[in-house]
């Protein structure tokens, strides 16, 4: 009895925990960014939009830092695939699903 207690304790600690350590990961993970993915990653944590999918978002926030001449448009794909992973740790994606 009391090992079930102190398992489901630890698993409900691991959970409210978890969701914390998404977002310290994802900073990590940003910190080891080129500057332009750093750029494009910075651009889609000021503004998240969690309705919409990752692709949608980023795909408006890389036109804009193009438009905006921040980013060149030769970069701008190898900056949001780089970006990308470490926003899938920021939004806590899984498989497809994002």
């Amino acid at each position: 009895m009391k090992n079930t207690i102190l398992g489901s304790a630890l698993l409900c600690l691991s959970v409210v925990f978890g969701a914390h350590a998404d977002n310290g990961a994802a900073t990590l993970c940003a910190e080891s960014l080129q500057p332009r993915a750093r750029l494009v990653f910075d651009a889609v944590t000021a503004s998240p939009q969690p309705e919409l999918t990752l692709r949608a978002v980023l795909e408006a926030r890389v036109r804009e830092l193009v438009f905006m001449d921040r980013l060149m448009v030769s970069a701008a794909r190898p900056a949001a695939e780089a970006a990308s992973q470490c926003l899938r740790i920021a939004r806590n994606c899984n498989g497809d699903t994002c």
